[in-house]
């Protein structure tokens, strides 16, 4: 395989942070763009064309204050990028922008329900927020702290997911699948259980007062539902005032 061109294109004021598949935050300073010649499956010669993000880290910045706003200056040049000759950016997802660091609760949503799909497992939530908020990005969610979820299933990619539906409420996701016995028909709730209770322990860490009571139509469900409003809010550790 042989590079025929590259070329290099530095993106304009507002840019965006960016998450690579494996969990990193970076500020995106432009794109480099490969093509190179590849052998097809005739024989021929035809060409592959592929582009990177190069990108500093998020948190390579300067802050001022100015009155009750956060001004977030980069420090760093577009020379002071590097390239993520790993990362396709096409595999990357868009945060927010790198000025306006703000993630409103649809938005966060969104971002959980891709990661979990996209990793095809369940993702550490706690480090996932933990490092969001190292990057001085702020969480947009629903004033209310009690949150009323529905619990149903989602089918993607022909694999079954069980998710949270609530107006304004953080997103519980994980794959039922991985919760079956080897045979793919008993499904052990309490494994499960324990993970409704890692993710709401990580929402913690944007709302303390959060409370979660669920709900479902589905009769799959019902025994978890039950534990977890008997249950679920006994495991939180809650700071007090």
């Amino acid at each position: 395989m042989k590079i025929i061109n590259s070329h290099y294109i530095p993106l304009p004021e507002p840019r965006w942070l960016i998450m690579t598949p494996k969990g990193s935050i970076y500020e995106q300073l432009g794109t480099l763009t490969v093509v190179e010649d590849v052998a097809t499956k005739k024989g021929n010669y035809g060409i592959k064309t592929h582009s990177h993000p190069v990108v500093i880290f998020a948190d390579e910045m300067n802050t001022e204050e100015d009155g009750d706003k956060v001004n977030i200056m980069t420090t760093l040049t577009i020379a002071d990028g590097k390239v993520l000759d790993d990362v396709l950016l096409k595999d990357c997802t868009r945060l927010c922008p790198s000025k306006h660091r703000i993630m409103t609760f649809m938005q966060f949503n969104t971002l959980v329900v891709k990661l979990v799909t996209k990793l095809d497992e369940d993702i550490d939530l706690d480090t996932l927020i933990e490092d969001m908020k190292f990057c001085a990005i702020e969480f947009i969610f629903y004033e209310q702290d009690i949150h009323e979820l529905d619990l149903t299933t989602m089918n993607y990619n022909n694999k079954v997911y069980i998710i949270s539906d609530g107006v304004g409420s953080p997103q519980f996701i994980m794959p039922v699948y991985a919760y079956k016995d080897k045979q793919g028909v008993h499904i052990d709730y309490s494994e499960i259980f324990f993970e409704f209770v890692n993710q709401a322990r990580a929402y913690l860490k944007i709302n303390r007062n959060f409370h979660f009571h669920f709900n479902t139509s589905s009769k799959e469900w019902e025994p978890l539902v039950e534990r977890l409003n008997n249950e679920l809010n006994d495991y939180l550790e809650r700071k007090e005032e």
